[in-house]
């Protein structure tokens, strides 16, 4: 199922090999002549390859918002950072941006069949689009390089193109790379997990959804309607190729254990980073169990509806059980919180104990500031502390379908029942969640505003999975949303407090009404509209004074 990565790593070894048997005086040993390379398909294939291995993997995920804290105050999400000299995501993504574009001026003088690398160009298009997006969502404005540069080229001095230049290349990228990709279903299963015309589309749907909202808001250009049109027709494409579904292959734990190994191939992964064991593999399923990839703050629990009334639990008529024992909170919530939270008392499984119980004190694994204990992406198979090998899943279906509810009601103010049951109402009814269906007769007899609960859907359904901090910035609510406290668990008046659950990380510093403060306001900026941007890395403007003026607010 994974065979294509160890294609990924065999690339380097063979190039080593195949670049040392030449003769020293005609070719250098530390590379490969060109003349030597590009002649036949497979060598594209093992180009491509390469480009897999650099994808977003397993990380710390939404600490620098409202919805994570990790074990101290993160900078970013706080307001407190400062321009730093380098930034990776700056490096990587133009060395990978470099490998594209070698790989598709190649590819322009192949002497053989050019059907027979279409899919590998096609490939390298998406790569080179998604690397540029991952630029973008950073950096706003970015040159863009389109061509293999040299010491001499005038590129290498190129100023910033805006916005606008960089949104449209990506979206024109993703549209031609669709056109000449497989779908899903076309591929054999030693190409499981390449690219696919849905991830293309997919990408295209959630870039466009990015400058639609930015342009609603931001307004740096003026035409997002057609931008959210773009969001919607890519997403539509995507749901109704009928290539895609809900994981639903663990029963009642099915989205919780969509992140472990027994979502590995899941029928709603559209593009995942691979992993398999003894080739490539990664920490995560001891470091959340560690405590150490962040905790869910309160704001991110109080998001999680009644599940008998579909109601958010402030209304009056919800059916919350309020805080006065742990396992209140929990009692009668969409599923989803107790398969993204780890409730004490759980009786549950990590890979360093194997079966195990959560207990509520906070030193406790998983350690935590916040009280809440997060299960998402905790591994279940007892291996060494770096040997887990589940995949991460870059575009999920579910993602697809909050994109294109939301694109729909940003650009018409509304949205029908109809549209609501094949997107939102979705996604609540997977198989262990089964929340009850949103329509716009229940919001309006509850006095809820769709827009915010098409928000919280996207919210509670990609908690910890990197996107909350961008979408505060699009809807341009940073400003309100990141300024107030952040808090944890009620302490005060509580179980909690009965069990002295505290460490010496959480001093029981408590507001008003009996919640741990985690992160107090006083100490909480948000500048607007500097906040809104990345700063460019000063060691790149240094080196290329052409990229300044800085982002907004930064020097």
């Amino acid at each position: 199922m994974k065979k294509y990565l160890v294609s990924i790593c065999k690339v380097a070894m063979v190039m080593v090999v195949i670049s040392g048997c030449q003769d020293i005086n005609l070719t250098p040993k530390d590379d490969l002549d060109d003349r030597l390379f590009w002649n036949d398909p497979s060598d594209y294939m093992k180009a491509v390859n390469r480009l897999y291995s650099r994808t977003e993997v397993h990380g710390t995920k939404d600490t620098d918002s409202d919805i994570g804290f990790e074990m101290s105050a993160n900078n970013v999400s706080n307001g407190s950072w400062n321009a730093p000299n380098s930034d990776g995501e700056w490096n990587d993504r133009y060395t990978d941006i470099r490998d594209c574009n070698k790989i598709l001026e190649s590819s322009q003088s192949y002497a053989g069949n050019a059907a027979d690398i279409t899919r590998f160009v096609a490939e390298t298009r998406f790569f080179r689009a998604y690397n540029y997006w991952r630029l973008l969502r950073r950096f706003n404005h970015v040159p863009l390089i389109t061509e293999v540069l040299t010491t001499e080229s005038p590129a290498l001095y190129a100023s910033r193109d805006e916005q606008p230049v960089v949104e449209d290349f990506i979206l024109a990228e993703l549209e031609a790379a669709a056109a000449a990709l497989p779908k899903q279903s076309e591929l054999i299963a030693d190409d499981l997990g390449r690219v696919t015309q849905g991830a293309a589309l997919a990408l295209k749907a959630r870039v466009a959804l990015f400058a639609g909202t930015w342009a609603k808001y931001h307004q740096h250009r003026t035409d997002h309607v057609q931008l959210l049109d773009q969001a919607i027709a890519a997403a539509k494409r995507v749901a109704e190729s009928n290539e895609y579904r809900l994981f639903e292959g663990a029963g009642s734990q099915s989205y919780r254990k969509l992140f472990i190994d027994d979502g590995d191939d899941a029928p709603e992964a559209i593009f995942s980073s691979r992993f398999a064991t003894d080739i490539r593999m990664h920490s995560t399923a001891h470091s959340v169990f560690w405590g150490w990839r962040g905790t869910p703050t309160k704001k991110l629990a109080d998001m999680y509806l009644s599940k008998s009334t579909g109601l958010p639990i402030e209304n009056p008529g919800s059916g919350f059980h309020g805080y006065e024992r742990i396992a209140h909170e929990f009692t009668d919530r969409d599923p989803r919180m107790t398969q993204t939270i780890l409730m004490p008392g759980t009786h549950y499984i990590n890979a360093q104990h194997g079966p195990d119980s959560c207990v509520a004190a906070f030193t406790t694994r998983p350690e935590t500031r916040t009280g809440y204990k997060l299960w998402k992406f905790m591994g279940e198979l007892m291996k060494e502390s770096n040997n887990a090998s589940y995949d991460y899943h870059i575009i999920r279906y579910p993602e697809v379908l909050l994109i294109w509810a939301e694109a729909t009601y940003e650009k018409d103010g509304l949205i029908s029942d109809d549209l609501l049951q094949q997107t939102i109402n979705v996604i609540r009814s997977r198989v262990g969640v089964e929340m009850p269906p949103l329509t716009n007769g229940f919001a309006i007899a509850n006095g809820l505003d769709m827009l915010t609960e098409i928000r919280r859907e996207r919210t509670v359904e990609l908690a910890f999975e990197g996107f909350r901090r961008d979408d505060l910035r699009r809807w341009k609510t940073a400003e309100t949303e990141l300024k107030p406290a952040l808090r944890g668990i009620k302490y005060q008046g509580t179980e909690y407090e009965d069990l002295q659950v505290l460490n010496s990380g959480n001093p029981g510093v408590v507001d008003s009404e009996g919640f741990l403060i985690i992160d107090p306001a006083s100490a909480r900026f948000f500048d607007t509209p500097k906040h809104y941007y990345y700063p460019v890395p000063l060691d790149e403007t240094y080196l290329n004074p052409n990229l300044l003026p800085n982002n907004p607010g930064w020097q």
